[in-house]
């Protein structure tokens, strides 16, 4: 090799090494947000606060926090942060087009593009509880990061049907390949309740199956088979060695036993010969010994099913589940087929308000039993079979019971969850349970509350800063965070 390419190589190396330096000063350089109203949504809301952001976490946040020396400062006198959306429910990039015939490739011609088949929204009711929904996701499309320009920096993906659908998994919005894409494959357990006889009878036995192999995890290990212990000597005399002559000495201090009379030898008796086998006769084989009965096989043990494992481990307390519920019916009906004794961490997901049905909060004191939070749509609703509005939100949250809402799939729908919002605070939900109903309390449901949901020191710095209040007419979105880097239109989508 020239001396020329030589000087080039390393011309070019020192310049990448200059680059990741300044990549890594640049992440470790502080950022502050200054004079920021800040809904912590853990307290109390912060007026001309503070925020430090580095290596993507909140570094400080409070009224009197000192700016770091050489902090990025960014003066956000009349903004408003607020932590990042979290979606609890979502069934976003499960629908792939069915074909890309009219779409042109990389080549131009058209026709020749692979097919992807769309993920079938099965209303069957089955249980494939250990299959993993993120296994159906059409990867290559902008939804995810159409979803993360709008607010959402956590996202659930729902499997649909009625059952036990399969594992529900937690997205990156930001992620380009199925690795960077899922955070966890395993959030959760998806079951869906569906009022027919042929639902009922799969969630009575399949729970009952489940039960049957927690006891058998929680049986006690059997005791462990002792071995025969070894005659010991008797004290005071040698034990005879094998082989050797006895000595014919009487012990000492006993005489020798007398001899007795001598018994008569018996004659011995002679064998009788056997008769010679004649000419033509055929000789007798003698008869093959009786084999020993052979030794039993231990039994085989049968195989395990992943779907009642997933369920054990449900009802064991190591996974957490969200119920798909509608409406008041529906819940009853559960609980003629699902006894109260089958207890394990939920979140119950109402996706419509279903006034002919009852609404949910006509049933609040079999969810208070359940000691679980309720997701709602972000709406009011009728009182069945009248013109009369209801507000389910309220009801539920006045009765202690805590309230998440849906924020859609869509970015039409969570750009318009905050106008939602302002006419449920309107009608008497109290604002900050409205902003914690969108991020901290889906984020207890999914799993993910300790490093997101809430602007903590230490967590991620997922947060959205509004010209504004959030829930005001005039309030806008301005910017999105991420794991403190800015969110930015043109590169989401990429």
């Amino acid at each position: 090799m020239s001396m020329r390419n030589n000087n080039r190589l390393l011309v070019l190396s020192v310049t990448a090494a200059l680059v990741c330096a300044v990549a890594t000063a640049q992440n470790a350089r502080p950022t502050a947000f200054t004079n920021a109203r800040i809904h912590t949504v853990s307290g109390k809301t912060i007026e001309k606060g503070t925020l430090v952001i580095r290596n993507g976490k909140i570094d400080a946040v409070g009224k009197d926090v000192v700016v770091p020396a050489g902090a990025k400062v960014i003066d956000a006198s009349g903004k408003t942060l607020m932590p990042g959306l979290v979606s609890a429910w979502s069934r976003a990039g499960l629908n792939a087009p069915t074909s890309l015939s009219n779409t042109p490739t990389r080549s131009g011609r058209r026709g020749r593009g692979q097919r992807f088949r769309p993920s079938r929204s099965s209303g069957r009711t089955t249980n494939a509880a250990a299959t993993k929904v993120i296994d159906r996701v059409y990867i290559r499309q902008p939804i995810f990061g159409k979803l993360l320009e709008v607010g959402v920096t956590s996202l659930a993906l729902n499997p649909s049907g009625g059952g036990f659908p399969g594992l529900g998994a937690v997205l990156n919005p930001a992620g380009k390949t199925r690795e960077a894409l899922t955070l966890d494959d395993e959030a959760f357990v998806q079951i869906g309740m569906q009022r027919n006889s042929g639902a009922k009878k799969l969630l009575k036995e399949t729970f009952a199956k489940a039960k049957k192999v927690v006891e058998e995890r929680e049986k006690p290990p059997a005791p462990p088979v002792k071995k025969p212990e070894a005659k010991k000597p008797t004290a005071g005399k040698p034990e005879a060695k094998p082989g050797a002559k006895p000595t014919g000495k009487p012990p000492e201090g006993k005489e020798p036993p007398k001899p007795g009379p001598k018994p008569t030898p018996k004659p011995t008796p002679k064998p009788t010969p056997k008769p010679k086998p004649k000419e033509g006769d055929k000789k007798q084989e003698p008869k093959p010994s009786s084999k020993p009965a052979a030794a039993k096989k231990p039994a085989k043990k049968k195989p395990k099913d992943p779907n009642l494992e997933v369920l054990a481990d449900l009802l064991q307390g190591k996974r957490r589940a969200i119920v798909h519920i509608n409406s008041a019916a529906d819940l009853l009906h559960w609980r003629t087929a699902v006894s109260d004794d089958v207890k394990f961490p939920r979140m119950i997901a109402v996706t419509r308000h279903d006034s002919n049905s009852g609404t949910i909060d006509l049933v609040i004191d079999h969810l208070k039993k359940w000691e679980c939070s309720v997701l709602l749509p972000p709406s009011l609703t009728t009182m069945p079979r009248t013109a009369y509005l209801t507000h389910p939100a309220k009801k539920l949250h006045d009765a202690g019971i805590e309230v998440g809402f849906i924020i859609g799939e869509s970015p039409t729908s969570v750009r318009n969850i905050f106008f939602s919002l302002m006419e449920l605070v309107r009608s008497g939900l109290p604002a900050d349970i409205a902003i914690k109903a969108i991020t901290q309390v889906p984020a207890k449901a999914l799993g993910i509350d300790k490093r997101t949901g809430t602007l903590e020191v230490g967590k991620d710095a997922d947060l959205l800063v509004f010209d504004g209040d959030p829930l005001s007419p005039t309030g806008k979105l301005e910017q999105v965070w991420l794991r403190g880097s800015r969110v930015e239109k043109d590169s989401a989508n990429n």
